[in-house]
């Protein structure tokens, strides 16, 4: 590394799994977090070296915060990200890389980068980490990236894939990574939504859903999934969310927004309906 520095903004789950996973490559790690509980965390196992007091003098910043409402987990919310992206305009590193991890939605990367006057490199790698199956859906696990300019992801290539030695998928505009993320996890909030459905149908209906499904899932093509306690989780609710309001300018109708509804619908069918702010278990892929 030649002395190249990293530093790691946002030391929550996918953040910590970074830096850990940086630092047992070698590479030196720095954290940053407004949480004093989460970088203490991150110092006490040693998966950065210090907590850094500012943004100067790094090769490499990984944005790692969470892009929900501190008061509403479901709300995508961008400030904290925009807020990052000003300090580094006045203490990040002329010619440094600034990799976006967190979840964001169309034409964040390009504001980011117009933010920063173009200091600095500017690429999104939308994470995807599942930390019950961290061997096989850890950091090290096929990335898609897209850059602001051609420059921008050419110094990406170098860190994430040379140096961490992560697979690359890259695409032709930056936004396509944008919308990537979300539009997994909105999928993923649709097909969750229909088990759902299905399951209100049978309770109602009399129909036994467990053999329902079972005796459906037999085809090769389709696997229906299991319902449990409501959509939950950190992405789910508030990507589907990014992915509807960029769909309402567009589109007249959106399966997704119906999703909602009957997601809301079954927590109350369920007698588990979910006060803002509230997140119910954990039912997704990162």
């Amino acid at each position: 590394m030649n002395g190249k520095k990293v530093l790691v903004i946002g030391l929550g789950q996918i953040g910590y799994s970074n830096a850990e996973y940086m630092t047992m490559k070698g590479l030196t790690v720095d954290g940053y977090d407004i949480s004093e509980k989460a970088v203490q965390r991150a110092l006490d196992d040693q998966v950065i070296r210090k907590r850094a007091s500012n943004f100067a003098g790094y090769d490499y910043y990984i944005i790692c915060i969470s892009t929900h409402r501190p008061e509403d987990m479901f709300q995508p919310y961008l400030d904290g990200l925009f807020d990052i992206a000003r300090q580094l305009s006045y203490e990040g590193k002329q010619g440094a890389l600034v990799g976006i991890d967190s979840t964001i939605t169309r034409g964040t990367s390009e504001k980011v980068l117009e933010m920063l006057r173009h200091k600095m490199h500017v690429v999104h790698v939308p994470h995807r980490f599942y930390i019950n199956e961290k061997h096989d859906h850890g950091v090290r696990q096929t990335r898609v990236i897209g850059g602001c300019e051609p420059c921008c992801i050419d110094k990406a290539r170098q860190f994430y894939g040379d140096l961490l030695d992560i697979p690359l998928h890259p695409v032709e505009s930056v936004e396509v990574a944008e919308l990537c993320k979300i539009v997994e996890n909105s999928y993923r909030f649709m097909e969750i939504a229909f088990a759902e459905e299905l399951k209100m149908f049978c309770d109602r209906s009399g129909i036994n859903f467990a053999d329902l499904r079972s005796a459906i899932n037999t085809k090769w093509n389709i696997k229906v999934l299991e319902p449990r306690d409501g959509i939950g989780g950190h992405c789910l609710p508030k990507d589907s969310q990014m992915f509807l309001n960029l769909s309402k300018s567009l589109l007249e109708t959106s399966i997704i927004d119906a999703a909602k509804k009957v997601d809301e619908e079954y927590r109350s069918h369920i007698g588990h309906p979910v006060p803002p702010g509230k997140v119910p278990s954990m039912q997704q892929l990162h």
